[in-house]
């Protein structure tokens, strides 16, 4: 069975020894082998050696037990070995111990020749031959020794002879002793069980930074955040070399404490007695690793140093000055919080990632819960303590102990708490990076990023709120990046991010500067906030404010002076994560004084109250101002004010703005956002003049007149649904040539122009390099013909379109064309006679639809006059003709079809024909990683489609899924989206080896071996059948089906929760089949990672009502209820028998419709090992029927058309 990457210990079974030493005591117990243990001890090997005299023919359980629980047996065969009993019964315990656990053994023939042993000769010849007279009664235990000492004396072992003097020998057998003991033994279990997760993976990285087979002198080092495991890695890294590699070692535990405590001189002699074993002549000298005397000694010995926690630059160079004279191979870690410690002398650098989400919960419960299985009760507050950790092995230990033994309500409480005060275990130790930023002015960078960047930034836009050119932000922030304070938010991502616990120690910092919250620098607590605006205790010491209304129950009055004291001001943002739970509502009096400092850098107000900004206010320094959904009717007077330093303004659904200022003094505003401004009736000509404006939004502007000028904009302009766009398009258009997306721009103008003659009506008055084209919702009736004039167009939405009737013909001159929705089409009575392939390489394909040969998403739901699919295009990956309640049939799908959706098809009866998905098409198709199959109340599907394509199509896409992601390895969760198939059926596919119905549990045992190591993953399938129609009160709702293998059983007889699931969006109206496919071969997250030890499993499936992206309200399973469950294992085997399927010969159609050749027939009488019925591939081709004999017509496998590689 496969080993679980989330333990420490590389065997199931604890050893208690390092090394057995099996000897005859009158031969080598005060000698030899008394030596050989004294050296093995030196080094720190835990050794066994029997000190009492042998008693009886028989060695004791106790013996035989240590035995099994030693790592290695170490064999000393002498003169008088053959002699004892009691040493021929340990022969053969450590043999069979070698059998069952593959325990190492070394034999050493000490004074002995191998072949006495070997062949029984010589001394051991008359040895046996006084056994034989003494055990002639038992002469079976006379042949199982001489059969042993055979098998012993045929291991690669150590004749004495060729060692002189004997001391080589015993140093030989340390050092092959040391090579030979697994790399995580003993040591892990007892001193960090528990601690080390994931270890196997991150060693591998780390050996090949140290580099062992080098003979450089190398430095290592381990970078992080605090807690984050830094000196756990360099312990395990300790252990496994630093007694097999190095003459000499040290490790110098939290270096920056010490440093600070007891000063360089006593790190520093401490490091060289470590290494030189020689406190006298350490002492003698000056305690520099450079002094000439120390390092002459040095240069001849081999070490190993570990350095944890090393804070600065300078203490590293106090502590290794003169490191590359050490000997060669020498290795030296450096763990550090800084990464400016390692930059200048490090060969290479290891960052620490935290625990990814199945790890930390096994951490977290092995502290919470010790060796008793976690209770459902506490699986939902496990997962917010792993959810709030965010992979900190420190922060899930910490709180695994504090919560170890409490009542599910103490968890709840402590974990409310948790949201408003830090654990002060984990903050004293996180705090240790913001004490260590010197700089006063860093210091208030990182509290500007705790307090108010809540979401993933750039560097560039934190300099622009920050600093506005000073600097000191761009060192700054590099320096929070080398301290771990920030992050970037993945590899090769240019956005940064704060931990949530770094951001809470920032939070912690602030909270501790006053007591009262108007004297404090920034204030992030909505509590907080909503006194100091109600009472006037606002202060000049006030920077910033973030108040996030979503948090406050009540209407908040504000004082009329709130702001006047608050002159230093930078930061104001006052915002709602949750508008539909939002029941707080701000008042601001009439007679409101004066709104904020001049000195404000970000200004943000949800629903700001007021008409004007005050007149007082000078946004000078202004950096970003977002007054989303605002009363405002004009920002304030005529007079044009300067804002040099303005880049974004966010207006958007103030629904009473009717105007902009002058923006002719803001010349690096980048994005203006006036969505949903429908009363913004002009923009002034100082547009004109902003020169690095890229967006542009005036979707929803239904008033807007006149754009006096738009000239020389790059990137998006959003023009939607204007009320007088004859206006906009007879002015503007012609300088739109730099725009790349149009938004709805064109709707009016569809509709009132007359664009009769071709090509140059469109071509003239939009861009020619034109990609996106966004139609969505609008009165178009017809799709002129010159939409050909945009060869550029790539996207074409005109989903939602309800009076578009027809498209023309011409649409296939749209050679780039890659993406057309028509979602919702209502009237859309016909698809066009695509008269000419759109890719001309091609020297034949058939017509119509298929000549969109680089189409590769094709979205036709809720078009209800759609009767007939005709061929498709050949790329086409994603197909959506969903709600399609006229569609009767289907005639061909093409094999690149990744996803297909044809759920509530109600007429729906047939797919005709369906190519298999090629496997080098699919390892070329992203979209696969995505998979559907989705025939929801599809009622009225034939038999032929049923068997043909439903059954077969599902369990073919389940194959060629395993099939690439056999071959993929997903380092990130968020990669991988499980392949999944739902159509209407009561029945488990035959195919399912293992199957359950009939009983309320449902549970599907499983063979013994199952999760080996040639597993590669798992069909799972369930009947899912109405239970009751729940009435959940929420009109808008979207409904979804999260369906579980959540529940297996293991050997304490408890159940346990799968982190992984299916959810489907969708409506049954009768009993369907569910059947989703999960890989093996997902790092860190995959089920199979934390399951070695099931033996039974079974199925769960409720429904959740969400609201957009929110979850509303669980329903729990009285929705919908399983009726029955199967599992197929899939192993290497399967996927190679089914890659390699004969194509030329054709398969038969059994009766649930799944192929099987020959061949596989046979194959399966062959090996039974795993149970299979893995479906071969072919082409599905159900509905070419033979006009002659209708009633006898067969799918057939047409191979040689399509060559299934």
């Amino acid at each position: 069975m496969a080993s679980s990457p989330f333990y420490s210990a590389v065997s199931t079974r604890e050893k208690r020894y390092d090394v057995f030493l099996s000897f005859r005591g009158e031969d080598t117990r005060d000698q030899f082998a008394s030596y050989l243990y004294a050296a093995l001890y030196d080094k720190q090997i835990l050794c066994f050696m029997d000190h009492k005299l042998e008693r009886g023919d028989e060695i004791s359980p106790t013996l035989r037990k240590t035995i099994d629980e030693s790592s290695i047996s170490v064999i000393i065969f002498s003169e008088n070995y053959a002699t004892s009993t009691w040493c021929l019964d340990e022969v053969v315990q450590i043999l069979e111990a070698k059998k069952r656990n593959g325990q190492i053994v070394m034999p050493i023939f000490y004074g002995i020749d191998p072949s006495s042993v070997r062949r029984q000769e010589g001394c051991y010849k008359v040895a046996f031959a006084a056994l034989e007279q003494r055990f002639k009664d038992r002469m079976e235990k006379v042949h199982q020794w001489r059969a042993a000492l055979t098998e012993a004396a045929n291991l690669c072992g150590l004749d004495s002879k060729n060692f002189r003097p004997e001391n080589q020998l015993i140093q030989k057998i340390v050092r092959d002793v040391l090579l030979k003991l697994p790399k995580y033994s003993s040591w892990n279990i007892d001193g960090c069980k528990g601690r080390l997760f994931a270890i196997q993976e991150r060693m591998e990285e780390i050996e090949n930074l140290l580099d062992m087979g080098s003979t450089n002198v190398r430095i290592l080092g381990i970078w992080g955040m605090g807690g984050i495991g830094k000196t756990t890695i360099a312990s395990v890294v300790f252990q496994r070399f630093a007694y097999s590699h190095f003459e000499g070692r040290s490790y110098l535990w939290n270096v920056r404490q010490e440093y600070e405590s007891f000063g360089p001189n006593y790190l520093r002699r401490k490091l060289l007695i470590d290494l030189l074993k020689d406190e006298a002549t350490v002492s003698m000298d000056t305690p520099f690793v450079a002094s000439p005397f120390i390092q002459h000694r040095l240069c001849r010995k081999r070490v190993l140093i570990v350095l944890d926690d090393v804070d600065s630059s300078f203490q590293l160079e106090t502590l290794v000055e003169g490191y590359h004279q050490l000997a060669p191979g020498s290795r030296i870690i450096v763990t550090t919080r800084d990464k400016q410690v390692l930059v200048k002398v490090a060969d290479g650098i290891h960052k620490v990632e935290g625990l990814n989400y199945i790890e930390s919960l096994k951490l977290f419960h092995l502290h919470a819960f010790g060796k008793n299985s976690i209770t459902v009760d506490y699986e939902t507050l496990s997962e917010r303590v792993a959810s709030y950790a965010n992979g900190n092995p420190l922060t899930l230990r910490v709180l695994g102990s504090f919560l170890h033994s409490r009542s599910k309500e103490e968890w709840e409480s402590a974990l409310e708490k948790l949201k408003r005060v830090p654990n002060k275990d984990i903050l004293k130790v996180l705090r240790i990076s913001y004490d260590g930023l010197d700089d006063k002015g860093i210091q208030n960078i990182f509290l500007d990023i705790a307090c108010f960047f809540d979401r993933p930034f750039t560097r560039e836009y934190a300099e622009s709120i920050l600093g506005g050119g000073d600097s000191s932000v761009t060192i700054g922030i590099s320096v929070l990046i080398d301290k771990s304070l920030i992050e970037n938010c993945r590899e090769n991502d240019k956005r940064f991010r704060m931990h949530d616990l770094i951001r809470q120690m920032g939070w912690s910092v602030v909270y501790d500067e006053q007591k009262e919250p108007g004297n404090r620098s920034r204030l992030c607590n909505a509590i907080d906030v909503c006194d100091v605006l109600e009472e006037n205790t606002g202060t000049a010491a006030i920077e910033g404010i973030l108040l996030n209304l979503s948090e406050v129950k009540r209407d908040v009055k504000i004082n009329p002076a709130a702001f006047s004291k608050m002159c230093n001001l930078r930061f104001l943002k006052i915002y709602c994560d949750n508008i539909l739970s939002n029941k707080c509502k701000l008042y601001l009096p009439r007679r409101f004084e004066s709104l904020v400092s001049n000195k404000l850098r970000y200004f943000q107000w949800y629903l700001y109250p007021l008409k004007y900004l005050p007149s007082e206010f000078s946004p000078e320094n202004l950096a970003e101002l977002i007054l989303r959904h605002s009363q405002l009717k004009q920002l304030g007077n005529h007079v044009v004010q300067s804002l040099p330093k303005l880049q974004n303004m966010d207006l958007s659904n103030s629904k009473f703005l009717t105007h902009l200022p002058d923006l002719s003094l803001a010349p690096n505003l980048e994005s203006i956002n006036l969505e949903g401004c429908r009363n913004l009736s002009h923009i002034l000509s100082s547009i004109q003049n902003l020169h690095k404006l890229i967006d542009l939004n005036l979707n929803g502007c239904t008033n807007l007149r006149d754009l006096e000028e738009i000239s020389g904009r790059r990137g998006y302009l959003g023009l939607v649904k204007h009320g007088y766009f004859e206006n906009l398009v007879n002015n503007t258009y012609d300088q739109l040539k730099y725009f790349t997306f149009l938004n709805r721009s064109i709707a009016n103008f569809m509709t009132k122009f007359p664009l009769r003659s071709s090509t140059s009506s469109i071509s003239q008055r939009f861009p020619m390099n034109l990609r996106s084209l966004h139609l969505r919702g609008t009165p178009i009736e017809v799709v002129p013909s010159s939409i050909c004039g945009l060869p550029g167009l790539v996207d074409l939405d005109l989903s939602g379109c309800k009076r578009l009737k027809c498209l023309p013909t011409s649409i296939c001159k749209l050679k780039s064309l890659e993406s057309l929705n028509l979602d919702q089409c209502t009237n859309l009575e016909e698809f066009p006679e695509i008269l000419e392939p759109m890719e001309r390489k091609i020297e034949f394909l058939p017509n119509n639809l298929c000549n969109l040969r680089r189409l590769d998403n094709l979205y036709l739901d809720e078009c209800p006059k759609l009767q007939t699919l005709t061929s498709c295009p050949l790329g086409l990956e994603v197909l959506s003709i969903r709600d399609c309640a006229s569609l009767k049939l289907i005639t061909e799908l093409p094999s690149c079809i990744g996803c297909f959706s044809a759920s509530n098809c109600t007429s729906l009866e047939g797919i005709r024909s369906w190519t298999s998905p090629l496997i080098y098409e699919v390892e070329a198709a992203e979209g696969w990683y995505g998979t559907c199959l989705d025939l929801t109340n599809c009622s009225k599907l034939d038999q032929k489609t049923r068997n043909n394509f439903v059954d077969c199509g599902a369990a073919l896409t389940m194959m060629h899924c395993a099939t690439l992601w056999k071959h993929n390895d997903f380092e990130h969760c968020g990669d991988y989206r499980p392949v999944h198939g739902c159509y209407p059926g009561d029945e488990i596919p035959k195919l399912f080896s293992y199957q359950s119905s009939g009983n309320s549990l449902m549970n599907i045992k499983l063979p013994p071996d199952w999760n080996s190591n040639d597993l590669c993953g798992v069909i799972f399938c369930v009947v899912l059948g109405l239970s009751k129609i729940v009435d959940h009160g929420f009109r808008h709702a979207r409904r979804y089906h999260e369906c579980h293998a959540i529940h297996y059983q293991i050997h304490d007889e408890h159940a346990h929760k799968y982190g992984r699931y299916v959810k489907v969006d969708l409506e049954i109206k009768s009993d369907h089949i569910l059947m989703w496919y999960e890989t093996k071969n997902l790092k860190g997250h995959s089920w199979f990672n934390s399951c070695s030890n099931v033996t039974e499993l079974s199925f769960h499936v409720k429904t959740i009502l969400y609201g957009g992206v929110d979850k509303i309200v669980d329903l729990g399973s009285e929705h919908l209820k399983i009726k029955k469950c199967g599992i197929q294992l899939v192993y290497e085997k399967d996927l190679e028998q089914f890659a390699n399927a004969d194509d030329n010969e054709y398969s038969e159609v059994s009766g649930n419709g799944v192929v099987r050749s020959q061949d596989d027939e046979e194959k399966d009488h062959d090996d039974e090992s795993h149970p299979t019925s893995i479906p071969s591939k072919r082409r599905f081709d159900g509905g070419k029927q033979d006009d002659e004999n209708d009633d006898e017509s067969q799918p057939t496998i047409d191979s040689k058309k399509i060559k299934l590689v």
